[in-house]
């Protein structure tokens, strides 16, 4: 008899491991991996190199660590209603809950789906909490304390006095970072807000995790006020360390350039200024760039107007490296008043002679006075308006200001408007954003934003319900933990944002970390079982309403938490739903009913090429070969849960 597809409840490393023993089932021992066998197998012999020597970073832990990254969740997620704004519409998502399980549970739905991972952890200062990353208790007791406000010291201090002070901070970071990498789109990129305690030691696990080739810098925010109780060197700056996925797949990290529309609007006033006469609007606008505050080095140099006006630079057309060009490079240019040949770069030109004289045919080539003066290449500025993202980030300034006229007390936030910046240098209309040390939300204002000048983006945000002593403020009975403050400063920015006119999507939902009610957790043994558990799991099952179980369906399928719901309208006794997204080719067709009748094949044979899923127990055995039957005749897939 044909069954429906059990659905794949398999961490990702079980799935690793089942295809590692089905190609080398002699390095698997009493169920684990023989790593010295396994390595006499791939280099035909043991290595010659002692076990505990390679170059790399390690610390006390790592191991566990890695097993850590490696784990399934042990929750998931539901839905809290009008917690958010625009909750029917919005694709922007708050998730309360212990960050390492909420990234778990999202593998699946976002795997290779976050353009930008953008992160201000704990810096290790020797004040900072550290989540305990630690399941080894009682599994009931566990499923039991899921509300954050019971976590039994999940949240600790790592104080300096400590002897594995830098060991415990790596390994609360290292399994949070390997997580990241499988969300990451091949052209994602993560940023990482970090001070001098942590920064070696976070680029190097950044290397392992990510590659040393996917290293693509370290750039200094210059604050521009050095701490005033320092005992040794000053610091002012704090550090952005860059790692993309798959760097070959990203273009040149750019930003647009900070003054480009400003200078373009002033030559337009110059020109209009000087009533249409380009020799004087040429020496007005020169005087303006030299006497203009604010203005880059690379920004001053388009310090020209052409004939009608556009803003240009002069840029050398000599060969570019040490190495002579080909012969046919160091042709002579003729100067078109004195007709005479023009100095060629002692390496020859930079161009072919068919590029040259194309460039001499739109105008792009500059002559001097006369043929003495080697020509240049004219570059507008209106078609240079971006330029590569330096080391150098100068942003100096506090939101105090503007956390207190939302209404939000929250110590040292960074400034929304430089977090903006980095958003929209790396990210387009549509990509999401992920930030998993949420805060008070600033990465979510700040794609906020970012979407404003250039199109929407989405937001994910992660934030335990830690208390509020951690984020520096006080508890409230406005704010009984930092998540609670991190969506009311969200709610009061969409607010101040529409009233300023902004468009697009200014909303977001609020989910909340729960225990799994549709089935017993990957991590529960069978024995276990027998001591009541599963018991538990369906007595929590029929207290839960339907629309709270679809975020733990969604997470379970692959489905992004935002996918387009609706109920779809049919003659059966039972309720379907159809859920729809651009990331997911066949929409999913879910009921939860505690028993499903046949009429329901009716409705499944009129619709193609989607996902039926239902529970086990809402169908006999007979039941699902009938349904098996009717669904592949139309291309579909049946699960059962």
């Amino acid at each position: 008899m044909q069954r429906p597809e059990k659905i794949d409840r398999r961490s990702g490393s079980e799935k690793r491991l089942e295809a590692l023993r089905d190609q080398f089932p002699e390095v698997f021992t009493d169920g684990h991996v023989s790593v010295e066998r396994l390595k006499a197998l791939l280099e035909g012999g043991v290595s010659d190199a002692p076990a505990d020597e390679h170059y790399g970073l390690n610390w006390p832990g790592k191991q566990h660590a890695r097993r850590l990254a490696n784990q399934p969740p042990h929750v998931t997620l539901r839905p809290l209603p009008n917690a958010g704004v625009d909750e029917s519409t919005t694709g922007n998502m708050v998730l309360v809950g212990d960050n390492l399980q909420v990234l778990l549970a999202l593998q699946k739905s976002y795997a290779n789906s976050i353009k930008l991972v953008y992160i201000d952890p704990p810096y290790n200062t020797g004040n900072d909490f550290i989540y305990k990353d630690t399941f080894a208790v009682d599994e009931e007791l566990y499923l039991l304390q899921t509300r954050q406000a019971d976590l039994n010291g999940r949240l600790v201090s790592n104080p300096q006095t400590s002897g594995r002070f830098h060991s415990n901070w790596l390994n609360f970071m290292y399994p949070r970072l390997r997580v990241s990498k499988s969300l990451l789109r091949p052209d994602g990129v993560i940023a990482i807000h970090i001070d001098e305690h942590e920064l070696e030691n976070l680029v190097l696990m950044c290397k392992e995790i990510f590659g040393e080739e996917n290293y693509l810098g370290t750039a200094v925010w210059d604050k521009g006020n050095p701490k005033g109780d320092a005992t040794a060197i000053a610091y002012q700056h704090e550090s952005i360390v860059f790692f993309a996925n798959d760097a070959e797949t990203l273009t040149a990290l750019q930003r647009a350039k900070p003054n480009a529309k400003r200078m373009l609007e002033e030559a337009k006033h110059c020109f209009a200024r000087s009533a249409g006469k380009i020799a004087a609007a040429r020496e007005a606008y020169a005087a303006w760039v030299r006497s203009a505050n604010g203005l880059s080095g690379g920004e001053a140099m388009y310090n020209r107007l052409d004939e009608s006006a556009r803003v240009y630079r002069l840029v050398s057309m000599a060969w570019p490296n040490k190495k002579q060009a080909p012969t046919e490079y160091f042709r002579p240019l003729i100067h078109p008043t004195t007709h005479k040949p023009c100095p060629v770069p002692e390496r020859g030109w930079r161009n072919p002679p068919p590029t040259m004289d194309r460039l001499l045919a739109e105008g792009l080539i500059e002559f001097g006075a006369d043929h003495t003066v080697q020509p240049q290449r004219r570059y507008f500025l209106e078609e240079n308006m971006q330029e590569n993202i330096p080391s150098v980030l100068k942003f100096a300034g506090s939101d105090d200001a503007l956390l207190r006229t939302l209404g939000i007390p929250f110590d040292h936030p960074k400034p929304v408007a430089f977090c903006a910046q980095l958003v929209e240098w790396l990210t387009q209309p549509g990509d999401i954003v992920l930030d998993y040390f949420a805060g008070s939300g600033t990465v979510g204002h700040a794609t906020w934003l970012a979407g404003r000048e250039s199109g929407d983006r989405k937001f994910i945000l992660v934030q335990i319900d830690s208390p509020l002593e951690t984020g520096g403020a006080s508890h409230s009975e406005e704010f009984p933990d930092l998540s609670a403050l991190t969506c009311a400063r969200l709610r009061g920015a969409s607010k101040a944002l529409k009233v300023e006119g902004a468009k697009g999507d200014i909303g977001f939902r609020v989910f909340k970390e729960d225990s799994p009610a549709l089935a017993r957790p990957l991590h529960l043994a069978a024995e276990q079982l027998e001591k009541g558990q599963l018991a538990m799991f369906k007595e929590k099952l029929a207290h839960v309403h339907s629309a709270d179980l679809f975020a733990e369906v969604l997470l379970l399928l692959g489905f992004p938490l935002d996918a387009r719901r609706e109920q779809v309208p049919q003659g059966s006794a039972n309720t379907l739903w159809r859920f729809e997204h651009p990331r997911v080719p066949q929409p999913l067709l879910l009921c939860l009913d505690a028993n499903v009748d046949d009429d329901l094949i009716e409705v499944l044979r009129e619709l193609r090429n989607h996902i039926f899923v239902c529970r086990d127990e809402a169908l006999t055995d007979v039941a699902k070969a009938r349904f098996f039957d009717a669904l592949k005749l139309t291309d579909s897939t049946f699960k059962v849960l």
